[in-house]
């Protein structure tokens, strides 16, 4: 029995989903690294990162493979733009709050720091997009 070829269009849906998973992977990995105070971080979390972004890269450049991987896509981008928008809104209200708080209530300074919430935004990213292909609606 012959297995007939991919379209052009069926290997870029193939690689964009292998490319989700790929980033998906890497995003779960640090995020739980990161949680567990682990030295995998600093070993390999650059290599992560990097496949991370690699893998973000193919995702773009194939997110309009067919329809539902480009509905997919935007909801994906959606949710990040939301969680962009409320993580540099909301993140430097609550650490000045928190501040302000803990100095007045215990004499201390509290060191305020850069909160970055990049890994959180990446993460809503994921969720969208995985939210978007659960629920079959993108």
């Amino acid at each position: 029995m012959s297995n007939p070829s991919l379209t052009k269009r069926q290997k870029q849906v193939r690689t964009h989903n292998i490319a989700t998973a790929v980033a998906l992977l890497a995003v779960v990995t640090i995020f739980a690294a990161n949680l567990l105070d682990s030295e995998f971080v600093t070993e390999l979390g650059i290599l992560l990162i990097l496949i991370m972004f690699a893998s973000i890269l193919v995702m773009y450049r194939t997110r309009n493979a067919d329809e539902y991987i480009a509905s997919v896509w935007r909801a994906g981008t959606s949710l990040a733009f939301v969680f962009t928008a409320a993580i540099l809104l909301v993140t430097p209200l609550v650490s000045g709050f928190y501040a302000g708080y803990m100095g007045a209530h215990t004499g201390t300074e509290y060191a305020t720091s850069e909160a970055s919430g990049f890994l959180t935004v990446i993460a809503s990213f994921f969720v969208g997009n995985a939210w978007a292909r659960i629920r079959g609606t993108a």
